[in-house]
């Protein structure tokens, strides 16, 4: 059964109130089940659509974050090349300086 098709969610959801009309009686149970199934129908797409927004979202926020992190790594190993491009005497003066 796939929920994404409107036509099998409808066949599902009137197979599943059969018991519901015989409980009701022929009089209130017809329209009520038409009522119920469109008023399921209209909550499943609901949910649909905001699952696919949050997953977008998601998506998104990982990308973000790994472009973030990417960029944190770049500014670390371009603070270390700088480091290591340092003579003797600059690296002197700057533990000199740290130690103030």
């Amino acid at each position: 059964m796939n929920f994404n098709k409107k036509e099998d969610r409808i066949k599902y959801l009137e197979d599943k109130f059969d018991n519901l009309i015989n409980v009701i009686g022929e009089n209130y149970g017809e329209p009520l089940m038409e009522e119920l199934v469109a008023r399921l129908n209209d909550t499943i797409d609901d949910f649909n659509k905001e699952m696919s927004g949050l997953f977008k979202a998601l998506k998104q926020k990982e990308k973000d974050r790994q472009e973030y992190l990417s960029g944190i790594n770049s500014k670390g190993k371009s603070k270390k090349s700088a480091q290591n491009n340092l003579t003797q005497w600059e690296k002197k003066l700057k533990e000199l300086e740290k130690s103030k």
